[in-house]
């Protein structure tokens, strides 16, 4: 059943003791929830607010290729591209799903060399990728000011509505006999010894027989519930979103080194954006360091991004904002993704810190529904394990 508007007489009735109880609503909560409900797992998603209102939902809806950093990953990242080829159909909801393609435009002759490694390597998996100096980048991109600008690597990327990706696999785990209650907070964990027992709510209290936290950058607090520890980071970004327009840029174009800009410990502007099927523009990043979380733009933020996308898109000064937002961007302190049971209890389980999280959550989703059912574990999970956080 999916509920709205933290109405506990609406979950009157609802079974308290599940397989595994998913603290979580965002992309990895949900989409863990229907590969486990699909497995015949019991299943309780918990999510505090709206579904998708977290990280999830100030996402940009872009499935990511040429940023895998290492081959293993790049694996994850092909193998969950071609999933979300066919999402739509399997979920029952167009995720209106694209193949724009990223632009990563190039300043320096440093960058360029780096990113012809990219590409080549790209190349040689089947990807669709290439260099472009400056007139080709001219001719594909005709609104882009190219002034200290020298080419830039293109790369086959997709899109996504983030919204119906994250709906879509709630609404798919429904189907499939997973209660869904957003608006139902966890307040108390309560723990005997190391086995997780019950999570307390203002809807009563739940139990099952794994404790699955799968809450972002929220996470870090869920864990502490429980008397645990795991060392959870997230920085603030922001970003905007315009006014349908018209054809203005016609691939996602980006800046290289947003990753080492949303995990630094400095303010910057990493800028990225990109035209949805809408018409609208959305643009982003204002990124800064965060020791908590906070949902609110920044007076810097939105001034920032607009002074850097006008220089790359001269046109940008005559359109119109119609929202803007801000979320904390979590991480783990390696980059990767925190997948598996906890040191210190027997069953409270993580999935956090997801990197490249729209291209691989639907496969790391199958991965953890096998880890928790089947008697021979994926071994592939065993780089994201928690245990490497404690040695």
């Amino acid at each position: 059943m999916l509920v709205y508007g933290g109405d506990c007489l609406s979950v009157v009735g609802t079974e308290k003791a599940y397989d595994v109880i998913v603290v979580g609503g965002g992309f990895a909560g949900t989409a863990i929830a229907y590969s486990l409900a699909r497995s015949g797992v019991k299943s309780l998603l918990l999510e505090a607010g709206h579904l998708c209102g977290g990280t999830s939902g100030a996402c940009a809806g872009r499935a990511q290729i040429i940023e895998s950093e290492t081959e293993d990953y790049l694996d994850l990242v092909l193998q969950g591209f071609r999933r979300l080829e066919g999402l739509s159909e399997e979920l029952g909801v167009d995720l209106e799903w694209d193949t724009p393609g990223h632009l990563s435009l190039i300043r320096n002759a440093e960058q360029w060399q780096n990113y012809c490694g990219y590409v080549d390597r790209l190349v040689k998996r089947g990807v669709e990728a290439q260099m472009l100096e400056a007139n080709a980048l001219q001719r594909v991109e005709p609104n882009l000011r190219l002034e200290n600008v020298i080419g830039a690597a293109y790369s086959q990327e997709g899109h996504l509505n983030p919204f119906k990706y994250c709906m879509g696999f709630a609404r798919a785990a429904r189907r499939y006999g997973a209660q869904i209650l957003p608006h139902v907070p966890v307040q108390e964990v309560e723990m005997r010894g190391e086995r997780f027992v019950t999570v307390n709510t203002p809807c009563g209290k739940f139990s099952a027989g794994v404790l699955l936290i799968a809450a972002g950058a929220w996470s870090g607090k869920l864990v502490k519930m429980a008397g645990l520890e795991l060392p959870v980071r997230y920085t603030h970004a922001e970003a905007m979103v315009s006014e349908p327009l018209p054809p203005l840029v016609y691939h996602h174009v980006g800046m290289p080194g947003f990753y080492e800009a949303v995990h630094g410990a400095s303010r910057t502007v990493t800028l990225g954006f990109g035209q949805h099927r809408s018409g609208t523009l959305l643009i982003s990043n204002a990124i800064q360091p965060a020791d908590d979380i906070d949902m609110k733009s920044t007076h810097w933020g939105m001034p920032a991004i607009s002074h850097s996308l006008a220089e790359i898109l001269p046109s940008f000064t005559d359109i119109r904002m119609v929202r803007t937002w801000a979320a904390p961007s979590p991480f783990m302190p390696d980059y990767l993704p925190a997948i598996g049971f906890l040191p210190g209890a027997v069953n409270v389980y993580v999935a956090i810190g997801f990197h490249l999280a729209i291209p691989t959550i639907p496969v790391l989703a199958d991965w953890i529904a096998n880890d928790l059912t089947a008697e021979i574990k994926t071994e592939a999970l065993l780089p994201f394990s928690p245990n490497r956080f404690f040695v």
